[in-house]
């Protein structure tokens, strides 16, 4: 299994799959390809029929720049993966080269079956429930289990990502305006810090606190800010409101990114036995993936047992099971924003749960849950998996 750090990974927003790695993708073009005269890229699948909305050919311009000869949307043909990119290279001799890369989500993207940014393996076990096991058998958490396998950098890793996800919470709410695209959409992060101040007489309410944060970042990532993937960009919004929660409580700045140790863990093993990604699997595999990372984290910081932190992951992930990804007219804006304060708050609720529920009357595992969330991901029409073809995306068009 590949290290954690995939999981965290700093860029723009608004989408892992439709930003962050088409723009990785130019990248590998221009590494390859010297004297590069001009540039077609063809979208397909959910990339042609959201990527408007989601600033593809926004990031693909910035990338390419001059060299981009045309961008073509192409939603009809059927392609090897929904998150498809064809390059057609004219270099200055005049000869033509095609590329066709695979964003594959989490800013991962596949050439000729390859792998390219992809982390090395560092892990043995790949199941939660092999490596609390293995955890119990050697006496160590899971924090510990991570560090054992992790590069030396691990820490200093997450430390990047913690003030990358703290920069855009501040950010967020300094922020005016609305926010890139048809739906005119108003930022509202700021507008709700100053509600709850002036309603609260500047008393503290620790669940406004959470959600506006989530608001903050959600903000920042639809707007193409600087943002931290985790598992996905849509759903970046989440776990920078648990750590707002986290600090209210006063935990320190070293114990939420040992924290945030575990909740890479869990996403690592979501992303390698099922997917992270809304184009795949719909938003289950982005905000419920990033649910349980969040309970994780919540669990382990307080100082749940290895059981309790599992406990805490599961609940919140099985229920996440069936969520569809339908961003309205494919922005990653409603309900995609809203949808991180929620389930923000839904990580807390899945902690707070698994603390007072028996652990011996568990009667399903997190692997069983992602296992579940993958059959159900391929089980989900085209139309629900983030190309804003049907459900809450259709019933706003439609009126």
């Amino acid at each position: 299994m590949r290290s954690i750090k995939e999981i965290f990974v700093i860029g723009h927003g608004p989408s892992s799959s439709h930003t962050m790695g088409p723009a990785f993708a130019c990248d590998y073009i221009l590494n390859k390809y010297s004297d590069i005269d001009s540039i077609k890229v063809t979208l397909f699948g959910s990339l042609a029929k959201t990527g408007k909305g989601h600033l593809t050919d926004y990031i693909i311009q910035i990338k390419l720049k001059d060299l981009l000869k045309e961008i073509i949307f192409d939603a009809n043909k059927n392609c090897q993966h929904p998150n498809t990119l064809l390059f057609e290279v004219k270099t200055k001799d005049g000869k033509e080269h095609q590329e066709t890369i695979l964003s594959v989500g989490g800013g991962t993207i596949v050439v000729d079956d390859k792998v390219i940014g992809e982390t090395e393996d560092v892990y043995p076990l790949s199941k939660l429930t092999d490596i609390v096991n293995y955890c119990k058998q050697e006496n160590i958490s899971l924090v510990d289990y991570v560090k054992k396998y992790e590069k030396s950098d691990i820490i200093a890793y997450l430390s990047k990502a913690y003030d990358a996800m703290e920069l855009a919470r501040s950010n967020g709410i300094e922020a005016k305006g609305e926010l890139p695209g048809n739906l005119h959409v108003q930022r509202k992060a700021r507008q709700m810090y100053l509600n709850m101040r002036e309603n609260r007489k500047n008393r503290s309410d620790i669940l406004m606190n959470v959600a506006i944060s989530s608001f903050a970042v959600a903000e920042e990532n639809a707007a193409g800010g600087i943002i931290v993937l985790a598992p996905t960009c849509g759903s970046a919004g989440v776990i920078p409101g648990v750590i707002t929660y986290l600090k209210m409580f006063n935990y320190s700045r070293k114990d939420i990114i040992n924290g945030l140790c575990v909740a890479g863990l869990i996403g690592i093993i979501a992303k390698t036995n099922a997917s992270v990604s809304g184009a795949e699997c719909g938003c289950q595999a982005e905000i419920g993936v990033a649910c349980a990372m969040s309970a994780a984290l919540i669990a382990s910081t307080l100082g749940y047992d290895i059981d309790k932190i599992a406990q805490s992951a599961e609940i919140a992930m099985e229920h996440s099971l069936g969520l569809t990804c339908d961003p309205v007219d494919g922005y990653v804006q409603i309900p995609c924003i809203e949808r991180c304060a929620i389930f923000a708050l839904k990580a807390i609720n899945a902690a707070t749960l698994a603390k007072i529920i028996p652990t011996q009357d568990t009667k399903v595992s997190f692997d069983q849950s992602i296992q579940t969330m993958y059959q159900t991901g391929l089980d989900l029409q085209e139309g629900y998996k983030e190309t804003a073809g049907k459900g809450l995306a259709k019933v706003i068009k439609n009126c």
